[in-house]
This record gives structure tokens, C-alpha cells and sequence, in this order.
């Protein structure tokens, strides 16, 4: 019976020479059989400060649940970035989350949520630039999410709790950055459109996608609203693409920036990306750069099916050691 606790105690104890200030941490989930202790653990192992758990929804919160994983998470001595989301489905059928029609209600409940998991940062939704995340067919988008962000922002400030919008998509972080380039000098913009869109050579002539209309919509959202920084979702093995990203998206919002999202694709799983990325992490001065380990239709997590790191797994580890 105390096999579990140990090997816990073991794992966390081992982490705790490595937890210097640092801005990374893992989105790890429970495998099948086990619950979030193992996850955290093994996120304290590899040295990092910020957890990321699986996104809370509104819709299906209980204000007297018995929330364990909070408990959990909280004895382990990690940062948590959650993320709240007023309503949706990612699985089938899939529906977008909706803005809150009741501003008063809604923030009773960010506050009950907030109260049980007592996170050091906010995330409000998740990727609402997407159609498929967010609900843009109301006349009043971006407002309405504007609206959204500010309630839950004044709840998190109330409890000294930071707070950050949902995450811009990958596409169209790529996609805003590649804007700015191209007033700038169309051929930089075309050279960085081969390295953070390979899949998109229209872009070195120039036109602008219709999908960036939403991304541009939100920037004056971002850079009104009372967020502590700008997040943004990092899919790319490019780590210069990452970097002029990370320093433009900073520009155009003026706020700090952070990510509670960077991943390598399954068709781009090469571990010697990882170095790279977490140096430009470093360097463009993120203030939260949590890692996605999860097996998803686009992702990988660090570690296999039995917890054994992954060449990738192996590569962050390494960096978080501090070795060369």
C-alpha cells in the first residue's frame, strides 16, 4: 500500500534540485488506470513549474463537487494554468462554446471554479479564434468574447489569480505574423511562410487568407482587455519562426506573451526541435511555455504508453536539466 505514495514522494523530491524559475510546464494526461498523481509527478520530475490539467467546463460544474485532482494538484507544488471554458464539445458532435448570457452568473461560477483549484493563472477558453472552439456566427464576436474575458479577469484579479485569453491558434499566429512581414518586405514574409506554413505557398504572392479576419478582429480585444498576457499556440518545428512570432504577436497586443500550448506534429516529430524551441521560448521572454504531451490527432505526448520518455520526452528532459 505504500509503494504509490513513495514512488511519488521519490518523484517530486527528485525534481525539487531542478525547480529553479523557469517558464515551463507540462499539459500531461492521466493515462488509462491511473489518475492526475501520476501526472503531476512526473511533471515535477522533469523540473518544470507549470501543470496544465484538462479544460474545465462551465456547463458541467457542480459549485459542491468534490474536486480530488484539485487537492492533488495543489500538494504538489506545481503552477497551475487551468483553462475554463463556458460551454462546448471538442469529441463528436462537436459544438463551439458560446459567450455567457448571464455576465453575473457567469462570474459566480469562475469564482466557485477559481476557489476550488486555486490556479496561479487563468486561461478563458480555448483557441477562440476557431469556428469549431467559439461560436462566431453571433453579430456581436468579438465583443461578446471581449465581454467574456473581462468578466473572468475581474473574478481571477479579485484572488491576486493572473489570466490570459483562450490561445490563438497556431494558423493564426502564423498567419498574423506573416501579415506584418508582408507590409514589411514580401520576400522575408515569403521565407517565413516556408518555414511556419510549408503548406501554404499562396503566401508568397502576397493575398491575405480570409482566415485571418478573426485573428485581426481579436488583437484590439487583446489589447483593450485587462489580460496579464497575450496566449498563443505554437505548432511549429521552426524555432526562428517561433521567435518572430512570440516578439511580433508582443508588438501588435502590446502585452507580455505566454503559452499554455507548444507541440511537435506527428509529421514533424524530430526531438532536435525541442532545444531549439525552448531557447526561443526563453529568449522571446515567455512567461508561462507549457508543453502539450498529449497524444492527439496532431500531438505527441513526452512519454509512451508504459511512462517511458520518448526521444522527445528525452530531449526536454535534458534541457530542463540544465546540461548542454
Amino acid at each position: 500500500m505504500l509503494r504509490r505514495p513513495l514512488l511519488i514522494l521519490t518523484l517530486l523530491l527528485a525534481a525539487s534540485c531542478a525547480r529553479a524559475d523557469n517558464p515551463f510546464g507540462l499539459m500531461l494526461w492521466p493515462q488509462s488506470g491511473q489518475d492526475v498523481t501520476f501526472a503531476a509527478a512526473r511533471a515535477a520530475a522533469l523540473g518544470v513549474v507549470w501543470f496544465r490539467p484538462p479544460a474545465l467546463f462551465l456547463d458541467r460544474w457542480k459549485d459542491d463537487s468534490d474536486c480530488q485532482a484539485c487537492r492533488t494538484l495543489q500538494r504538489s507544488g506545481l503552477k497551475l494554468a487551468i483553462t475554463i471554458r463556458n460551454g462546448g464539445r471538442d469529441s463528436l458532435p462537436r459544438r463551439p462554446s458560446k459567450p455567457p448570457t448571464d455576465l453575473k452568473a457567469y462570474s459566480h461560477s469562475v469564482g466557485a471554479m477559481l476557489d476550488k483549484w486555486k490556479p496561479a493563472m487563468l486561461v478563458v477558453e480555448d483557441e477562440e479564434d476557431q469556428p469549431l472552439r467559439y461560436d462566431w456566427e453571433l453579430d456581436d464576436m468579438p465583443h461578446a468574447y471581449g465581454k467574456e474575458l473581462e468578466a473572468a479577469c475581474a473574478v481571477a484579479h479579485a484572488r491576486q489569480i493572473s489570466c490570459a485569453n483562450g490561445g490563438l491558434s497556431y494558423d493564426s499566429v502564423a498567419l498574423l505574423t506573416w501579415s506584418v512581414l508582408a507590409k514589411e518586405h514580401l520576400a522575408m514574409a515569403c521565407d517565413y511562410a516556408r518555414r511556419a506554413l510549408p503548406g501554404r505557398p499562396s503566401l508568397c504572392g502576397g493575398g491575405a487568407p480570409a482566415e485571418l479576419k478573426n485573428a485581426e478582429k481579436l488583437l484590439e480585444i487583446y489589447r483593450d482587455s485587462p489580460i496579464d498576457a497575450v496566449n498563443i499556440h505554437w505548432y511549429g518545428a521552426d524555432a526562428t519562426a517561433f521567435a518572430q512570432s512570440i516578439e511580433i504577436i508582443g508588438r501588435l497586443t502590446g502585452k507580455p506573451v505566454m503559452s499554455n500550448e507548444i507541440a511537435l506534429t506527428r509529421t514533424h516529430p524530430d526531438p532536435h526541435h525541442v532545444r531549439p524551441l525552448m531557447r526561443a521560448a526563453m529568449a522571446g521572454h515567455l512567461t508561462i511555455a507549457i508543453w502539450f504531451s498529449v497524444d492527439a490527432a496532431d500531438s505527441l505526448s513526452l512519454f509512451d504508453e508504459n511512462g517511458v520518455l520518448r526521444p522527445a520526452g528525452e530531449e526536454f528532459a535534458h534541457q530542463m536539466s540544465g546540461r548542454k
